[in-house]
């Protein structure tokens, strides 16, 4: 079995060797991968053309963004699982061979996936979620792990050709929770597999990534989730509910609440007991975010 992989690639001179040796030096080599560059104005094309080895593709294209970026990669990957890896981030040796066993024994799903590390002041630690201590196998629900910590990275999963261009690849008009985005709309209909162990490491500290600040409302998701609703899927409509509560703080306190309010509405309407534990719930991290916004908006003001 072939893999493509995917780095999208935009002014990480610093951190894209890393990423890509990574993959060169994985236990299982059969693979091509393809390094996207969007636009970069830095020296990371330099570093990339400096790497040599037979299995690379490197794309040019202008600046659109990691969305557009990886569905370049999609439309021209020649294999039929590809894998995405993001220029700050790094795989352990044994990542795609862990990825091929997970294929074979699970063969009757569009997503697969193992769990990453963070590399944060604190040095590598383990990402908590709500999978048991060494499960591994097949997710009929996402949703109801979503709330609870990462299972699905965009570093880390593996997912079938035909089940992204069924879905319309990424959603280039998001800059945040593009990711997400994906994960539902697989997930809805989809399985996923997870293997709960680390063979992905995620950097706090990539080049990018303090770019992450607060985007335009209709470049969030939180733009179109509630669109996500389905009467079949109950967990589904619960995660949406907490994603709204846990986003919407600093939105609601900007030129954009018209866009926040008809939801948080909505969610307060709704009277079920299981929905509305999870309310109260979701509600005591959104007092600790409104504390914590208003408190960054008085020191910008010093």
């Amino acid at each position: 079995m072939k893999f493509s992989i995917v780095i999208p690639l935009y002014n990480k001179e610093k951190s894209i060797s890393r990423a890509v040796n990574s993959v060169l030096t994985q236990s299982y080599k059969d693979f091509e991968l393809i390094i996207v560059n969007d636009g970069s104005s830095d020296n990371s094309l330099t570093v990339v053309e400096n790497i040599k080895d037979g299995r690379i593709k490197v794309v040019n294209k202008t600046n659109e963004g990691v969305s557009s970026a990886r569905n370049v990669g999609i439309d021209i990957a020649l294999f039929e699982w590809i894998l995405f890896l993001d220029g700050d981030d790094y795989w352990k040796s044994n990542h795609l061979e862990t990825i091929l066993e997970l294929l074979q024994k699970y063969p009757d799903a569009d997503m697969y996936s193992t769990l990453i590390s963070e590399n944060s002041d604190k040095g590598i630690n383990y990402i908590a979620n709500s999978l048991a201590d060494g499960f591994e196998g097949y997710i009929d629900d996402y949703f109801i792990h979503a709330p609870y910590g990462t299972i699905f990275h965009s570093s880390s999963v593996c997912i079938s050709k035909e089940a992204l261009m069924n879905v319309g690849g990424f959603d280039t008009n998001l800059k945040h929770g593009e990711d997400l985005d994906m994960w539902f709309r697989i997930m809805i209909n989809k399985k996923g597999v997870v293997k709960k162990t680390s063979t992905v490491v995620y950097d706090l500290f990539g080049e990018n990534r303090a770019m992450l600040s607060r985007c335009k409302y209709e470049n969030h998701l939180l733009s179109k989730i509630d669109d996500y609703r389905s009467t079949e899927i109950m967990h589904l409509n619960q995660f949406i509910d907490y994603f709204i509560l846990r986003n919407s703080v600093p939105y609601y306190f900007s030129e954009e609440k018209k866009h926040i309010k008809p939801n948080l509405k909505k969610i307060k309407k709704n009277k079920k007991a299981n929905l509305f534990w999870m309310y109260l719930y979701s509600d005591l991290f959104y007092q600790i975010n409104l504390f914590s916004y208003k408190f960054y908006k008085y020191l910008r003001a010093i």
